[in-house]
């Protein structure tokens, strides 16, 4: 509790991003936040505005995203949890409510993130809103490989669509390849992501596994920083924020 006697609330929450125009508020069209905050006035009864680790995308998921709010509340913490739950709809859920420090922040004290992304390896009407079909792929092995380039700190301008930042500087911890029973995971770990970054990448790898794009000309576009030689935006039905982190101890598992 801070010093105007106002609680640091900190909530950790999935939602299924289809029927969403993204997290962040629009002026118009359903979003994560304002059925969020619409949660959290009926439930308070007072004004909420909540802060979040990232916005994702229109049609983009999560299973731990993180938010965080001031309020001026008695309300015991669990009731921030299931009393919320009861007031908003089923496509979001916290999963988490938690007491924080005074001065947390979501979005800034985050020192890496998770995403995945689920690859179908043929045409599901059962998975289609949560993975994506993304034709034959003949050079997996090589995409793989390639994928290894990014490893590490680089300039992501190449697979970022442009959003007015000083600098598209990054570094990538871990990526993985996940088999499961008919998907392919693409799991990525970094400091940071920029808008699209993580269905541009795939978007591009993707290339190489098709046949597309060879290995260098993959490495020469991470160097080129021009997001015209990349490859696709890809769809965002498949692309779920997966864990965000605040401690190093938290995000070594990740790195490589």
């Amino acid at each position: 509790m801070n010093n105007n006697g106002l609680r640091s609330i900190k909530l950790i929450l999935e939602y299924d991003g289809t029927d969403f125009h993204g997290f962040q508020i629009q002026p118009e069209g359903r979003t994560v936040q304002r059925v969020i905050e619409k949660g959290l006035f009926d439930l308070t009864r007072k004004p909420v505005r909540i802060r979040a680790s990232g916005r994702t995308d229109a049609g983009v998921h999560a299973l731990g995203q993180v938010i965080d709010f001031r309020i001026q509340s008695d309300l015991e913490i669990k009731v921030f949890q299931a009393g919320l739950n009861a007031h908003l709809p089923g496509d979001v859920r916290i999963i988490q409510a938690e007491e924080a420090d005074a001065d947390f922040d979501a979005r800034r004290h985050a020192v890496g993130r998770t995403y995945q992304y689920n690859l179908l390896d043929r045409p599901s009407v059962i998975h289609r809103r949560y993975a994506w079909f993304p034709g034959i792929l003949k050079q997996t092995d090589l995409m793989k490989e390639a994928s290894r380039l990014l490893i590490g700190r680089h300039d992501f301008t190449s697979f970022c669509k442009a959003s007015g930042e000083d600098e598209y500087m990054s570094n990538i911890y871990s990526i993985k390849w996940i088999n499961l029973n008919g998907i392919t995971q693409f799991q990525i770990t970094a400091m940071r992501f920029f808008h699209n970054m993580v269905r541009i990448i795939l978007g591009t790898l993707l290339e190489v596994g098709k046949a597309r794009m060879t290995y260098d000309c993959f490495k020469s576009i991470l160097q080129s920083k021009s997001r015209i030689a990349a490859g696709p935006t890809i769809p965002p039905q498949g692309l779920f924020l997966a864990n965000v982190h605040y401690t190093e101890a938290s995000i070594e598992p990740y790195k490589i």
